[in-house]
């Protein structure tokens, strides 16, 4: 039974391993190993691409390995260059406390926190002098830091690189230096900062580490999904929202999501895939399973429910919050930041011109798309996206 778990942990969403043979080996020896994983927070939340990070992070807990999680309070002052086509801008200090607010409390969604050796990298990273870092880099050629990918294509194309951009590998790495890390896990676009940490622990007489990268989650638009381009599912969104999204997801990135962001196990997936042939019916067991991982099984199935009578017999919810407006008129902009369906005049100018606000009375629906029109209060439902409604009531 263990055997078959160390096997899916080396295959299930991995796109890379180094050294495959050495990990496997430490993991069938019983050996405890340390598993880092370093997460900067950019963003104030979690979302599913970081998820399944977390999700192998727990798969290593749940064989009792030792976790060590490195939150990048430091070099989120620099932030990841891994995936970026242009220099990312840095985030100051008070972004990067407002952004850590509740980031363990959404981690401890996904892995048991008490069981957590819990780093913050300023810890080490303000300390070192420039001495520590001309001895450091020393070990490496800006030729290296060029070459790789995403660098190299900036390069060519004209596109500016930030001599800050090419330090933060060289931290990440100093970081699998500070806590002797046996195995260090991340998105297979990291691969050149991991092998930095096997370099520098080299440097340092340590053992380098193992490598495991994992594959990448495409968000909403079919790209990668990330926190800056606003395609993303988060871990924190309402168990109708998560739903909904899912159930919007492109048909042939079904299974990927179900390998990479559920524990379902392997063969129960392939199953699925025989058995179940129409895609909006193996969306909604994807839906479920995961609103169920980050909230209840009773708040997936309410999801659930909810996406069917609203999506599919086109009723309205059964449960809208309401609210009561003592204006007789109003313009559409004001009226939607007041309900608080969205969350400024600009947002809701942008959702109105694309046509996203619906006003519901009884059997009549019209679609709005005059920013400028003064709606005249009286009862009605008004709908924004897909899935958010807002009662409003006369005084």
């Amino acid at each position: 039974m263990k055997n078959e778990k160390i096997e899916e942990i080396l295959i299930r969403g991995t796109e890379d391993i180094v050294d495959k043979k050495h990990l496997k080996e430490a993991l069938l020896s019983g050996k405890k190993l340390n598993v880092k994983l370093g997460i900067d927070p950019t963003g104030p939340k979690i979302h599913l691409g970081r998820a399944t990070i977390l999700l192998k992070l727990k798969d290593f807990q749940d064989l009792g390995h030792k976790i060590t999680l490195i939150i990048g309070d430091f070099t989120a002052l620099i932030g990841d260059a891994s995936d970026k086509t242009a220099m990312r801008k840095p985030l100051t200090s008070k972004e990067i406390k407002e952004n850590m607010k509740d980031y363990l409390s959404q981690i401890g969604k996904i892995i048991n926190l008490k069981k957590v050796n819990i780093k913050y990298n300023s810890e080490w990273l303000s300390k070192l002098s420039i001495k520590d870092l001309i001895e450091i880099s020393m070990s490496f050629t800006a030729q290296q830091m060029i070459q790789r990918r995403n660098f190299k294509e900036r390069w060519e194309q004209g596109k500016e690189i930030g001599f800050h951009e090419l330090l933060y590998p060289i931290f990440q790495g100093y970081d699998s230096v500070m806590i002797k890390s046996d195995i260090e896990i991340g998105g297979f676009d990291q691969l050149f900062n991991l092998k930095t940490g096997r370099d520098l622990q080299r440097l340092f007489k340590q053992d380098p580490q193992d490598i495991m990268t994992l594959k990448m989650i495409y968000g909403l638009d079919g790209r990668k999904m990330s926190t800056s381009w606003g395609n993303v599912i988060n871990i924190t969104d309402e168990p109708k929202d998560i739903f909904g999204k899912i159930m919007s997801l492109k048909d042939e990135l079904i299974f990927e999501y179900f390998e990479c962001c559920t524990r379902i196990p392997i063969k129960e997936i392939e199953k699925i895939k025989k058995t179940i042939k129409n895609p909006k019916e193996a969306k909604k067991i994807l839906g479920t399973e995961i609103v169920k991982q980050f909230y209840s099984l009773k708040e997936a199935e309410d999801a659930q429910q909810y996406f069917e009578q609203v999506h599919e017999k086109k009723d309205l919810p059964k449960e809208i919050k309401e609210i009561k407006i003592k204006e007789k008129e109003i313009n559409i902009l004001d009226l939607l930041v007041l309900t608080g369906l969205l969350k400024s005049k600009a947002e809701a100018k942008r959702v109105v011109e694309q046509g996203g606000i619906k006003i519901i009375k009884g059997k009549e629906i019209s679609t709005e798309k005059d920013w400028k029109k003064i709606i005249t209060i009286e009862d009605m439902v008004i709908q924004s996206g897909k899935r958010n409604f807002i009662k409003i009531k006369k005084p």
